[in-house]
């Protein structure tokens, strides 16, 4: 009994391992989280305040990106990935203001990466 318990037990490690090894990369490479400190427009749709989960697929240079909030997707944007010189410290918005008054996101920086969407 002992034995057949070290060989399931063995085994689920191992599965396990391997699941966090393939899984780790694919989050990692090309998501992130952001707050957005303001209500402000994408491609002309309105985000509104609050922390969204941010995630992309490139097409070398350009990038489909997605918004979601508490695992609902809120928008769907084109972008493209950038790299910068240096790394940035923390994640960070950058906006520009319509004539308006409105504010629409630019760019979207993340934390330890020297990698930035970019929007048009």
């Amino acid at each position: 009994m002992k034995r057949n318990f070290r060989k399931y037990f063995g085994t689920e490690i191992l599965v396990m391992g391997l699941l966090l090894a393939a899984g780790i990369p694919a989050f990692a490479k090309n998501s992130g989280t952001v707050t957005l400190l303001h209500d402000a427009s994408l491609h002309g749709k309105t985000l509104r305040a609050g922390s969204y989960a941010v995630e992309w697929k490139t097409h070398s240079p350009q990038a489909t990106v997605q918004f979601s909030q508490r695992f609902k997707v809120s928008l769907f944007a084109e972008g493209r990935v950038e790299r910068r010189a240096k790394k940035y410290e923390q994640n960070a918005v950058v906006y520009d203001t319509s004539p308006d008054g409105s504010l629409f996101i630019i760019e979207i920086r993340f934390a330890n990466s020297n990698r930035v969407l970019v929007f048009d």
